[in-house]
């Protein structure tokens, strides 16, 4: 992707093909299985969950999925800083930062999980 005469230009070849085609494996392996609560391990290990050593996905984002699986599994949720606790112990590092900004105003992200990101199901 280049800059040029105040508009993006990307090739052809867009970021989600050059991922597909990458050789390298990045796959995320989760620890301390054992030690966390078992309602963030099965959300951890769901279907919508990606784990993937590139991603990042906001942290408010990730806490209302999980709080969404744990009322579609009929499961009791955690509070949030305890939530923020077992993504941790599980390897998902916290990061505050200012990279993270998406938008304006509104859109603004000041927090994320790395290794961690959202599939979303196209029916």
């Amino acid at each position: 992707m280049s800059w040029y005469r105040g508009r993006y230009v990307t090739s052809r070849r867009t970021l989600a093909q050059w991922m597909t085609d990458s050789k390298k494996d990045y796959y995320f392996r989760v620890r301390n299985k054992d030690k966390a609560e078992p309602t963030v391990v099965s959300f951890v290990f769901s279907d919508n969950i990606k784990k993937d050593r590139r991603l990042y996905s906001a942290s408010k984002t990730i806490y209302n999925h999980y709080l969404d699986y744990c009322y579609q599994q009929d499961l009791t949720p955690l509070g949030n800083r305890q939530f923020k606790h077992n993504m941790e112990l599980l390897g998902f590092v916290y990061q505050k930062h200012h990279r993270f900004y998406t938008g304006y105003q509104s859109n603004k992200i000041t927090t994320a999980y790395k290794n961690i990101g959202l599939v979303h199901k196209t029916n």
